[in-house]
């Protein structure tokens, strides 16, 4: 069973986090900017909310949080589509401190460094006597973060940011700054083993699709309650009714697998949970986001209103660190 005092303790971390976003997280604005997030608003979640030092263990300086603590931040920033680094940091703090990188988590503790992790090649990774190249696409703001982690074969490394050179690309989602890296003899310390860092980033990823889900689902519902057809809310139409009562069911079970992942971090089951979050969740959220953009009439299909831009997040996390179908067919193969 759950510790009652443990989700106390979330639930009061959420309200906290919820309160700092709306009050400080301009979207529109930050996905506007040249990084393609809002760096002020990152220092004030390092300095105001620990953000950076959340999964930093207590032996470097950190808060010593586990990674249910870190998916709540992630469902927050991922219910308002924050462009921001969060996802990718806290992901690689888990990651370092299962590898037991404890020099470089203090640093990101301390410094409250953004880091990013360059998972997926466009030409192959190699690594020859402390040298990589090669060349990484849809790294997550990899463009300006402070700390690059990359995956090459089946290992974990940090290079020299200095060496690199860094593309920022246009993304479909606007929210979330992509960019290509290329490495040519740029010098990489090893890190560790990198069997987690893709099942990490597909369970970060299942919680936040689930909460963007909510989000989408319940921004749709109160839309349908003010929208007046014949007299009545479109809401009060049966039909509608029947739409957002599967949503609903799709939204309750996103959000029920995501954390059974989560919860799954740390265990043996990880590695065939993770993949599943991922697939479940993601899929969910562009159920929800489709039809939000159809309910929402003409008014939808705007790029003044918010239900496009959880469209493209969407169509986004199907696709990143691997895509669905890609996934289902291992998930099929491992059964």
């Amino acid at each position: 069973m759950d510790d009652p005092m443990r989700a106390t303790e979330q639930r009061e971390m959420r309200a906290t986090v919820a309160k700092f976003l709306d009050d400080n997280a301009d979207i529109r604005t930050a996905m506007a900017l040249d990084p393609g997030y809002d760096k002020d608003l990152w220092r004030r979640t390092v300095d105001e909310l620990g953000l950076a030092a959340l999964l930093v263990p207590e032996r470097c300086g950190g808060l010593g949080m586990d990674f249910g603590d870190a998916a709540v931040v992630i469902e927050e920033f991922g219910r308002r589509l924050v462009p921001s680094p969060s996802l990718t940091t806290l992901v690689a703090c888990a990651v370092l401190d299962q590898c037991g990188a404890d020099d470089l988590l203090a640093r990101i503790g301390e410094d409250g460094l953004s880091v990013s992790i360059a998972l997926a090649d466009r030409e192959p990774t190699t690594v020859d006597q402390g040298r990589i190249t090669g060349s990484k696409q849809h790294v997550i703001h990899g463009a300006d973060v402070d700390v690059l982690l990359v995956v090459a074969g089946d290992d974990l490394y940090t290079v020299d940011t200095t060496s690199v050179v860094r593309r920022r690309r246009v993304a479909l989602d606007h929210t979330r700054a992509l960019a290509e890296i290329d490495l040519t003899d740029v010098p990489a310390t090893l890190i560790g083993p990198a069997a987690v860092v893709t099942d990490l980033l597909h369970v970060a990823l299942a919680a936040e699709s689930a909460a963007a889900a909510e989000t989408c689902l319940a921004d749709t519902v109160e839309y349908l309650k003010v929208r007046h057809q014949f007299g009545k809310p479109i809401g009060s139409f049966q039909a509608l009714k029947h739409r957002c009562a599967d949503l609903a069911v799709l939204v309750a079970g996103a959000r029920a697998t995501a954390w059974y992942a989560v919860r799954a971090v740390g265990t043996d089951e990880l590695a065939s949970v993770a993949p599943l979050a991922k697939v479940v969740c993601t899929d969910a959220l562009m159920a929800v986001a489709a039809e939000s953009v159809q309910l929402h009439g003409g008014i939808g299909f705007t790029f003044e209103h918010d239900a496009h831009l959880y469209l493209k997040r969407a169509k986004a996390n199907q696709h990143l660190f691997g895509t669905n179908s890609l996934l289902r067919g291992k998930i099929g193969e491992s059964l």
